[in-house]
């Protein structure tokens, strides 16, 4: 899993590349440590280049979502397709993410 961090325009955009399981959860889990410390009005987490989500990844954004919420930010999810997005549909995510 490669990722990759913007911030511009007060919006951090992490941009994810590569499978989102249970081989990447270390780096998400440093990610979300990461995500603590950032003060910013919105996240958007890039799926473009994610082929696959298993249950831990998705475990992860929902981790995610709950730190940036916390810190008093938006998290949304741009960019899924194929599988991914059907991942999202199958588990009613639209009701939990903002998908874009």
């Amino acid at each position: 899993m490669n990722i990759a961090i913007k911030h511009s325009n007060n919006i951090l955009t992490v941009t994810l590349e590569g499978t989102l399981d249970y081989t990447a959860s270390a780096q998400m889990e440093n990610l979300i440590s990461d995500l603590k410390a950032i003060r910013t009005d919105r996240v958007v987490f890039d799926l473009a280049k994610v082929p696959r989500v298993d249950s831990v990844g998705l475990g992860m954004l929902h981790l995610a979502k709950d730190v940036v919420f916390e810190a008093g930010s938006k998290l949304a999810l741009r960019g899924a397709a194929g599988s991914v997005q059907r991942l999202f549909e199958l588990t009613d995510s639209a009701s939990t993410f903002d998908i874009e």
